[in-house]
């Protein structure tokens, strides 16, 4: 069998992992990068009183041992690898964290924790441990997006985050070229397949997306290939799973991060344009919610795949729920992580507007997706029918919040309890 070049596509990514230490990145770049790391760490102290968190720290001493790593918000520490677990786990556990368009999923969770955990046990400046997130965000999103369409079986982050985790962990611990090969090798094989994962959200499993597992595999391929374990280096060439040239085509030319999205709602993403259209008619029309007879949404079809049932029966399940989301913007007019809990699962206002939601397929939302998420929201009251229609997600690529807006989020989430400041990220 013929390899273009001996394996030409893995070692030029493995090639720009390794020159990248030598390559210039501007101040906007890195600004915005601050942005991101400060969004997703603070996401992890509302993803610490969870139940999926609460639930898998019980084995923590017995899985991962003791350590000085911090978990953070939870005055815990763990080892390197159950520090970069859990804290993984918190940040992916609320669905309140940033994601990517092209990756359709969501890049930050993959490499903020190991970037931050490793950076500081190797006692590296914040500039270095900013530019690890720039450089494994850039890989994990490229292996999302360079799949081939007719092979996507499951949009599960889980998928290809441990690539991103592995080019990460290789610039902190200034792997050389070839043991970069082999640690993404050791990440192409190791990462969780996430069978059901495009299923299962609707039963609100735990384990999610799979990001924290493939967090933990990503950080043990890099540590392993550093000390010469050798991954099936011939992954990309052998298989026709990726779009190879996508994988390096323009790289280096910008910087993916920098056209992420945030979260101001902490649910699945597919569900803002419709909360968006929701918060809009309160704000514009001040419906009484009282008043309301119906809502009707019309969006693209495979929103409706994510409803069980049709109450949801545990906080996981609300995250993709849109009739619940629905409830709680119309009831409280925003939808943070304290919103999505077991005691309000069977709230009787929640439900009683539940039951009023009804969800249709719209075709020209559809075809537009997943490139683009639109929805529009009909609420018909006992006086009137108000309607909007959003074509763009909040907080999007384009409509960025101001460092204000993310400060606010930050600050919400890290309250009374012993954090990293918030300016801190911007010092570097």
């Amino acid at each position: 069998m013929s390899h273009k070049n001996n394996n030409f596509y893995l070692s030029a990514q493995a090639g720009f992992i390794v020159d990248f230490k030598n390559i210039e990145v501007d101040d906007p770049t890195l600004d915005h990068t601050a942005m991101v790391v400060a969004d997703t760490y603070a996401t992890a102290f509302s993803g610490i009183n969870s139940m999926a968190f609460k639930t898998a720290f019980l084995s923590a001493g017995k899985l991962f041992g003791k350590g000085d790593s911090q978990i953070w918000g939870s005055g815990k520490r763990s080892s390197l690898l159950g520090s970069v677990f859990y804290n993984t786990l918190a940040i992916s556990s609320t669905d309140f964290d940033e994601g990517h368009r092209q990756a359709v999923g969501h890049p930050a969770s993959a490499v903020v924790a190991p970037a931050l955990v490793l950076g500081s046990d190797l006692k590296l400046s914040l500039k270095e441990i900013l530019r690890s997130v720039i450089i494994g965000y850039e890989i994990a999103s490229r292996y999302s997006l360079a799949r081939e369409p007719d092979k996507i079986n499951s949009y599960s982050s889980g998928r290809w985050a441990a690539f991103g985790t592995a080019a990460t962990v290789s610039y902190l611990l200034s792997l050389d070229i070839k043991k970069t090969m082999q640690a993404l090798s050791n990440a192409s094989v190791l990462s969780p397949n996430m069978m059901g994962g495009s299923t299962d959200v609707s039963t609100g499993s735990m384990s999610k997306e799979g990001v924290a597992w493939a967090v933990q595999s990503g950080l043990q391929s890099a540590i392993f290939a550093g000390n010469g374990f050798s991954g099936p280096y011939l992954f990309l060439e052998d298989h026709n799973e990726f779009i190879n040239e996508l994988l390096i085509k323009s790289l280096g030319e910008s910087w993916l991060i920098s056209s992420n999205y945030f979260k101001p709602y902490a649910c699945c993403r597919w569900l803002h344009p419709s909360l968006k259209a929701c918060s809009e008619i309160i704000d514009l029309q001040k419906v009484n919610v009282s008043e309301i007879e119906s809502i009707k949404v019309f969006a693209f079809s495979r929103l409706k795949d994510l409803i069980g049932k049709k109450y949801p029966e545990n906080p996981i399940m609300a995250q993709f729920h849109l009739p619940y989301a629905i409830a709680v913007m119309l009831l409280h007019n925003e939808c943070g992580p304290v919103y999505f809990n077991d005691d309000l699962l069977n709230d009787r206002e929640i439900k009683n507007i539940i039951d009023k939601v009804e969800i249709t397929e719209d075709k020209r939302y559809t075809d537009s997706f997943p490139a683009e998420l639109a929805s529009r929201v009909e609420i018909k009251t006992k006086k009137a029918i108000f309607e909007h229609e959003v074509l763009t997600a909040p907080w999007e690529y384009g409509l960025h919040p101001s460092k204000e807006e993310l400060k606010k989020k930050f600050d919400m989430q890290t309250l009374n309890t012993k954090h990293i400041d918030w300016d801190w990220f911007f010092d570097y």
